[in-house]
C-alpha cells in the first residue's frame, strides 16, 4: 500500500475546499476527492446574494472558478475519482474510489446534499431561471412578484413565511387535504393575506420562454390542470445527504445526515464532516465555508495529539 495520508477531503464543495485551504495552511499532507467539477452546489446555481463581501447579485459560476482558482494557486490538485467505499482497521481508513484504494488516518466528509426534485420535463432547464429549491438562497429575487411553493411540510411552510415578506403574492401548492407542518407554523401562515394555499394539487409542467412565467397544475381528484402565473417557483420536498459511504461508520440522524460535535467530529474519531452532509441549522454557502476551516483545524489538533473534545 502506499503512503498513508494524514488526511483525505471527499468533495470539493465550498466546505471541502475551505477544509483543503486550511489543511494546505496547517502543513497536512492530504488528498482532496471530487468526482466531477470543483463547486458543488455552486454549479447548479445562478446568482448568490447572500455571502457577505461579494455584493448583490454574484455569479454563481464565477465563485465556482474562484474556489477552483484558489486550489490552483495553493498547489492543491484534487482527485477526479469518485469514492465509493470507506473502512477502518487498526485506527487506519481505506479509502476505494472508482479507480484505485488510498489510506488515511482522518477523513473529511465534505459530500454535501441535494435538494429533491419533482422530476419535471423542464425542470432542470428553469432551475436558477425561476426554479429554486432555497428561498433564503435566492428569495431577494423575486421582491413584489408573484411566486410558488410545492410542499407542505414545515420546510415548505418556513419558506413561504419567509417567501410572505419579500413576494407579492404566494401560493403553497400541496398535493395532500391538509399540511403535514407543526401546528405554530400553519397558524402563522393562515393569518397571511398574501398566502394561498392550494390543495390535493401538484406541479405538472414548468413554462414559459428564457425564464419561468408559469406552471401547469393537476387536481390530484379530479384530474382538471390550471395555469398558475408566477414568476417562481421553490421546491420544499426534502434534502438527500450524500453519505451512503459513510452510514455504516458514523452516526446519522433521522434523515440520512452526519451527526456531529461542534468541532465537526463525528461519532467516530477518524471521520469528521462539515457542510451540508452534517446535521446543521442553516445550510448555506457561508456557513459550509466556516465549517470546513473548522473541521481542518480540529483535525490539524487531532493529529498532532493535542485536540480536546468538547
Amino acid at each position: 500500500m502506499k503512503n498513508i495520508k494524514e488526511l483525505i477531503i471527499v468533495g470539493a464543495g465550498i466546505a471541502g475546499v475551505s477544509a483543503a485551504v486550511y489543511a494546505k495552511r496547517s502543513g497536512l499532507d492530504f488528498l482532496i476527492f471530487e468526482p466531477s467539477a470543483v463547486g458543488g452546489q455552486l454549479l447548479s446555481m445562478q446568482a448568490i446574494d447572500n455571502y457577505v463581501g461579494l455584493g448583490l447579485e454574484a455569479k454563481a459560476s464565477q465563485m465556482a472558478e474562484n474556489l477552483a482558482q484558489t486550489l490552483k494557486d495553493l498547489d492543491i490538485h484534487p482527485v477526479n475519482e469518485k469514492v465509493a467505499k470507506i473502512s477502518h482497521q487498526d485506527e487506519i481508513l481505506n479509502i476505494d474510489t472508482d479507480k484505485g484504494i488510498y489510506q488515511a488516518k482522518v477523513v473529511i466528509a465534505a459530500t454535501g446534499a441535494s435538494f429533491t426534485r419533482l422530476g419535471l420535463e423542464q425542470e432542470a432547464e428553469f432551475t436558477g431561471k425561476g426554479i429554486s429549491y432555497c428561498a433564503v438562497c435566492d428569495g431577494f429575487f423575486f421582491k413584489g412578484k408573484d411566486v410558488a411553493v410545492v410542499g407542505g411540510g414545515n420546510t415548505a411552510v418556513e419558506e413561504a413565511l419567509y417567501l410572505s415578506q419579500i413576494a407579492r403574492k404566494v401560493t403553497l401548492v400541496h398535493r395532500r387535504d391538509k399540511l403535514r407542518a407543526l401546528e405554530y407554523l400553519q397558524k402563522q401562515l393562515l393569518a397571511k393575506d398574501n398566502v394561498e394555499i392550494i390543495y390535493n394539487s401538484i406541479v405538472v409542467k414548468p413554462q414559459g420562454q428564457q425564464f419561468l412565467e408559469s406552471v401547469l397544475i393537476e387536481d390530484v381528484l379530479t384530474k382538471n390542470k390550471r395555469r398558475l402565473d408566477l414568476n417562481g417557483l421553490f421546491i420544499a420536498i426534502g434534502i438527500s445527504p450524500a453519505t451512503e459511504v459513510f452510514k455504516e461508520l458514523v452516526s446519522l440522524d433521522d434523515k440520512g445526515f452526519i451527526i456531529t460535535d461542534e468541532e465537526m467530529k463525528s461519532s467516530l474519531d477518524l471521520i469528521w464532516a462539515c457542510g451540508d452532509c452534517r446535521r446543521r441549522p442553516l445550510k448555506q454557502l457561508i456557513t459550509a465555508a466556516s465549517e470546513g476551516a473548522v473541521a481542518a483545524i480540529s483535525v490539524y489538533k487531532y493529529l498532532k495529539g493535542y485536540y480536546i473534545s468538547v
